[in-house]
């Protein structure tokens, strides 16, 4: 038990990291409900969808569907890992909170109350905000250890942080984000097109989509 708590520990973010990204999700709603608009592509409803016959199980659901979702998690990865070692994407990342927040105001000023169903059930954002939170405190954790050990003179306080912080935080966030295009792809496609569009269910809707256009 007390190994897990540690390991918990190891992947819990500073407090201040949470007041900031609660900061940038605060700021994503109210900019947008002082008229600053963002475009939210799918999350909104604003796609077309079309549909053929049904190609096979594996043509639709690992070649098409699957390679979608990979092509999601590689980008999205891409970004954070460029954020937590190179701090060169940090605008991406962060935009991600505000535009979490934008996307909620927007949701409920097109459809009241019913938008927050919408948005609830957007299972990937929820779990993108999450990782890019998690890529904060490793972003973090990796600079602070990278200065101690060059004010220190010596490596050893950059491998502690690795040893005991990033070794556990690194997988977490690849998992968090795989999660992520997984769901983006397999869920909060359908769950936004049948609470928007019109009501499929899932099996039909992933077994024939052939393309989303947003927009």
């Amino acid at each position: 038990m007390s190994g897990f708590k540690e390991h918990l520990k190891a992947i819990i973010p500073h407090p201040r990291l949470m007041v900031l990204s609660a900061a940038l999700y605060i700021y994503g709603f109210v900019s947008n409900a002082l008229g600053a608009a963002g475009s939210y592509g799918f999350l909104t409803g604003d796609m077309n969808v079309c549909f053929s016959h049904y190609p096979g199980f594996r043509a639709q659901f690992i070649d098409y569907l699957g390679g979608v979702a990979l092509g999601i998690f590689i980008s999205n990865i891409k970004q954070v890992l460029l954020f937590i070692f190179t701090l060169t994407t940090a605008a991406p990342v962060l935009n991600l909170f505000v535009l979490a927040g934008g996307l909620l105001h927007a949701l409920i000023s097109r459809m009241g109350l019913y938008g927050i169903l919408v948005y609830a059930g957007t299972l990937h954002i929820h779990l993108e905000v999450v990782g890019c939170l998690l890529s904060l405190e490793a972003a973090a954790v990796f600079f602070y250890s990278l200065m101690k050990s060059v004010y220190a003179g010596s490596a050893e306080p950059f491998k502690r942080a690795f040893r005991e912080r990033l070794v556990f935080l690194l997988p977490v966030i690849l998992l968090v984000f795989a999660a992520a295009a997984i769901l983006e792809v397999f869920w909060s496609t359908w769950w936004v097109y049948t609470l928007t569009k019109q009501q499929v269910s899932w099996s039909y809707f992933h077994g024939h989509v052939c393309s989303v256009h947003v927009g």
